[in-house]
């Protein structure tokens, strides 16, 4: 599945997830802090309470 992640007017939010999200090398993926910027999070549920995540793919554009 995908998470999509969507800053506010104002931005600089940073994402914090809970202990059955796993990352590449252990870490949390780093999403864009700019206000009213939009990323893409790939993940997969791997086992009950385990979820990996992918790379964050980064400041997508809303076209509307």
């Amino acid at each position: 599945g995908f998470i999509t992640l969507i800053q506010d007017g104002t931005g600089s939010r940073t994402l914090a997830v809970g202990d059955q999200y796993f990352g590449a090398g252990g870490s949390v993926p780093t999403i864009s802090t700019a206000a009213n910027s939009i990323d893409v999070i790939p993940y997969f549920v791997q086992a009950a309470g385990k979820i990996l995540l992918g790379e964050a793919q980064k400041a997508f554009a809303d076209a509307s």
